[in-house]
């Protein structure tokens, strides 16, 4: 993977940053791949390998899944939280979400699953990213939230 890159691949079963890695293709968050990755950090992938599980990131559940993942990662900040970040497929869509934590005792709470139905697999592929200090409601130039910015 390149640096800035933030393209995640997942098969069903796996999850790749690599160009030639199988599966359906998705941008995330750059910050969760810029920094010193957690070895062997669980992660719950929501989403699915099929192309046709999309929504609108403007969607009423997909917005209320966001605050309620704002919420849920309370009882996970400092040392259990890695990472979370949505999975864009582009501009307007919503393909899914990883949580990536240093256990896996949290992900039946997870509220992105509530969209796609979770699986969960361990990574060496994501770094700790702090949380936002609120919801980033809109998506900048289509990047996936919690990234972008307004400058």
């Amino acid at each position: 993977m390149s640096e800035g890159s933030s393209r995640l691949c997942w098969d069903g079963e796996r999850l790749s940053t690599a160009l030639d890695a199988p599966g359906r293709r998705f941008r995330a968050d750059p910050r969760c791949f810029a920094g010193e990755p957690v070895r062997g950090a669980w992660v719950h992938v929501c989403a699915l390998a099929n192309d046709a599980a999309r929504v609108r990131f403007d969607e009423p559940e997909i917005q209320q899944v966001r605050r309620d993942a704002l919420a849920w990662w309370l009882p996970l900040l400092g040392s259990s939280l890695v990472c979370v970040t949505t999975l864009a497929l582009d501009a307007s869509y919503y393909g899914g979400a990883v949580t990536v934590a240093r256990s896996r005792d949290f992900f039946e709470l997870d509220p992105f699953a509530r969209i796609f139905p979770g699986s969960v697999v361990r990574s060496d592929l994501f770094c700790e990213v702090a949380p936002p200090v609120g919801p980033v409601i809109e998506r900048y130039s289509g990047v996936a939230w919690p990234g972008g910015g307004f400058s």
